[in-house]
């Protein structure tokens, strides 16, 4: 019987998601209600390896490498998503190169996954806002900002497409209820 036909039976739907960005303490996080669209993970298996016996050829899996997820969210005056983008760049270790000290550091993966991100975690909820499924990405960080663009002849929303990169994610499944604060 098709899910369709079942009224007990709901598919996942696009629009009841939640994303959280749980950076490490001091930095201000991202607010789930800022987030307007979120890529599911992705990962692609490098190459197959191929033996050759007799008259056969048998193929074996590759290396899986997880791809980069981008997220859109928007920038309320507050809290200022943009000022957020600048202070977990310069968690991660940046600085403008403005003198000589400054221009002597570097990010490195452990500011930028330890000090900066946090932990990312991406749940599709059902319509009684419990868990159903949940993305974690390990050890992320950011490799893209793109502050978006203003112009006089809109009256959107600014938006800005952040792009994480991670080393591979998790899948759970739970039930547990899922509580959005928007106050923060």
């Amino acid at each position: 019987m098709s899910f369709w036909a079942d009224n007990r039976v709901e598919p996942k739907r696009g629009f009841r998601f939640l994303m959280e960005i749980l950076p490490p303490q001091g930095l201000e996080k991202i607010a789930s209600y800022v987030v307007k669209t979120a890529k599911k993970p992705t990962f692609q298996m490098d190459g197959t390896a191929e033996v050759k016996y007799l008259q056969h050829t048998f193929k074996y899996p590759g290396r899986i490498t997880w791809q980069p997820v981008d997220i859109t969210i928007l920038d309320p005056a507050s809290p200022d998503s943009a000022a957020i983008m600048m202070n977990i760049l310069s968690a991660a270790g940046y600085n403008a190169p403005d003198s000589e000290a400054n221009a002597l550091e570097s990010i490195s993966k452990n500011k930028a996954v330890e000090q900066a991100m946090g932990t990312i975690y991406l749940r599709q909820i059902d319509a009684e806002g419990l868990d159903i499924e949940e993305w974690k990405l390990h050890n992320a960080f950011l490799t893209n900002v793109d502050f978006g663009s203003v112009g006089y002849d809109t009256d959107d929303l600014v938006e800005y497409t952040l792009t994480v990169d991670y080393d591979f994610a998790t899948l759970s499944r739970t039930s547990t209820p899922v509580t959005s604060d928007v106050s923060h």
